[in-house]
């Protein structure tokens, strides 16, 4: 966490330098965090709603993961000083007919996209974030010291209600944080992008922080078994697939249609510095971990899921990276501050991580699945 801070109080002196690169940095380091999270909660909601018993023992990293959006909701504060910069839409001249700045499809948005209706929607969003994640995480420590049999079920009814309000606030937040830094254009699958990336970032999270919790000190040493790391890799190794398919999916329906009000977004980001951006993606997003993990012998290898979680994390952020970047930078490229602001605002995630995983049991206790997950085996 001090690391962060360091991290951000150098990035902070960018801000003179280049406001722009500050914010478009700092936005992307933010979605970085904020889709990791969200997919944790996805994550934790589809294992109460499936009974899965392989995951209980994971159970408590995902919950410290997810109860991160009250600290998420403070560090995108000073997105708010960034508004003019990272959102066109907030220009006041495109809406005024007298003025040469005036954008007949954007005054056609004007009641969806502005200032104050775009905040309000953020503090939506994130209380229903905040509400089923607290609710959830708070059902679970209370039964480590009350083996109460309704709890299970209050942890299912609470994941299906809160699985549609979750996808359709991440499926709208994902238009209004990332989507419309580019406003004028469109697209009905980018929620589902946003998804597959998070719940990649989040599913690589939980992976890399137990294994570094049994390397340091052998906590859960015994608890978390290869067993357990070989669901997580094809949890790791599905969702590779998935994110490709999306992506594939997005890019084939634009050519396919030939709209220009569409394939100017894949237009940017094909030409000079941003097609060797795309290509990267291709090969290190995709190909590379998909090959890595088709075996069953690397996802059993903890030192393979250890580098490879690293790996697939960095290619989230640089995935992330490649969304928004192209708005600023036309020829593509990268600025000291996309790593710095990333990484500080990663190291004061990780501390506040690290902080919750200390004050509570790592294994939830008398979960009436805990002894199947401790013997889990995979077929």
């Amino acid at each position: 966490m001090a690391l962060g801070i360091a991290l951000l109080t150098i990035s902070l002196l960018g801000l003179w330098e280049s406001p722009d690169d500050f914010f478009f940095a700092y936005l992307v380091g933010w979605s970085f965090l904020l889709t990791t999270a969200l997919g944790g909660l996805f994550f934790l909601v589809f294992n109460h709603l499936t009974r899965a018993n392989w995951s209980v023992v994971v159970n408590r990293i995902n919950e410290a993961l997810v109860w991160a959006f009250p600290l998420l909701f403070v560090l995108g504060l000073p997105l708010l000083f960034g508004m003019h910069d990272l959102y066109h839409w907030t220009h006041a001249g495109l809406y005024d007919p007298s003025s040469p700045q005036y954008d007949e499809i954007l005054a056609g948005k004007r009641a969806y996209l502005n200032t104050p209706f775009w905040s309000v929607r953020m503090v939506v969003y994130f209380a229903v974030w905040t509400v089923i994640s607290y609710r959830l995480y708070t059902l679970s420590l209370r039964q480590d010291v009350d083996a109460d049999p309704e709890i299970p079920a209050a942890l299912r009814s609470t994941s299906a209600w809160g699985l549609p309000l979750l996808a359709v606030t991440t499926a709208f937040a994902s238009y209004d944080i990332l989507m419309s830094t580019d406003p004028h254009w469109f697209s009905t699958i980018f929620g589902i992008y946003f998804f597959s990336g998070g719940i990649l970032g989040a599913v690589a999270t939980i992976a890399l922080v137990s294994l570094l919790l049994r390397r340091t000190g052998g906590v859960l040493e015994g608890v978390i078994t290869p067993e357990h790391d070989h669901d997580l890799g094809k949890y790791l190794f599905g969702f590779v697939v998935f994110w490709a398919y999306i992506a594939f999916s997005q890019y084939m329906l634009y050519w396919y249609g030939g709209i220009p009000e569409e394939t100017v977004w894949f237009q940017h980001r094909l030409q000079g510095g941003w097609a060797w951006h795309s290509a990267a993606l291709v090969i290190f997003h995709f190909l590379l971990p998909f090959l890595i993990l088709l075996p069953q012998a690397t996802k059993r290898t903890g030192t393979v899921m250890a580098v490879l979680s690293v790996w697939l994390l960095g290619m989230h952020w640089f995935d992330l990276h490649w969304v928004v970047l192209p708005v600023l930078r036309e020829g593509g490229g990268f600025h000291w501050l996309d790593f710095t602001c990333w990484l500080g605002l990663t190291g004061i995630f990780a501390g506040g991580l690290m902080y919750r995983l200390g004050r509570h049991p790592l294994v939830p206790q008398n979960h009436p699945s805990l002894r199947d997950s401790l013997q889990f085996e995979n077929m």
